[in-house]
C-alpha cells in the first residue's frame, strides 16, 4: 500500500521523467529504502521531505504538498522543545493526543498554523 508521501515521491518522479534508482541517488539513500518509505514499511525519518524539497528546488505549494503528505506517512514523531513551557506542552499533547476530540485537534491544528503565518 502506498503512503501519502510515497504517491507525492512517485509523482515527482514521474513529473521529472526519474526512476526510483535517480530519486535515491540525488537524496542519497538506497533504492530499498525510498521504496520502503513509499510503501509505508519504513516511515519517512526526521528531515527525509526537507531533503527531497531541497533536492528538487520544490516550490512553496509543492513543498506544503510534499511536508504534509509526510506528517500523514509517519507513526511516530520526534520532537525536541528548547524550553521548559515546550517539553511541558509537548508533553501533555504526547499524553492526551488521542483523548483529544476531533474538534479540539482541529483547534489546536489551526493555533499552530497561525503560528507560522506571522
Amino acid at each position: 500500500m502506498t503512503t501519502e508521501l510515497g504517491k507525492e515521491l512517485r509523482k515527482l518522479r514521474i513529473d521529472r521523467n526519474e526512476r526510483l534508482l535517480d530519486m535515491a541517488g540525488k537524496i542519497g539513500k538506497s533504492v530499498a529504502f525510498v521504496s520502503a518509505v513509499e510503501v509505508g514499511k519504513k516511515s519517512p525519518p526526521t528531515g527525509f521531505e526537507e531533503k527531497i524539497i531541497k533536492t528538487y528546488g520544490l516550490a512553496e505549494r509543492a513543498a506544503a504538498a510534499v511536508r504534509s503528505a509526510a506528517d500523514k506517512s509517519r507513526k511516530v514523531f520526534s520532537i525536541e522543545p528548547t524550553s521548559v513551557l515546550g517539553r511541558d506542552t509537548a508533553g501533555l499533547l504526547a499524553r492526551r493526543m488521542n483523548s483529544l476530540s476531533d474538534e479540539q485537534l482541529e483547534e489546536i491544528k489551526e493555533i499552530l498554523k497561525r503560528g507560522t503565518d506571522e
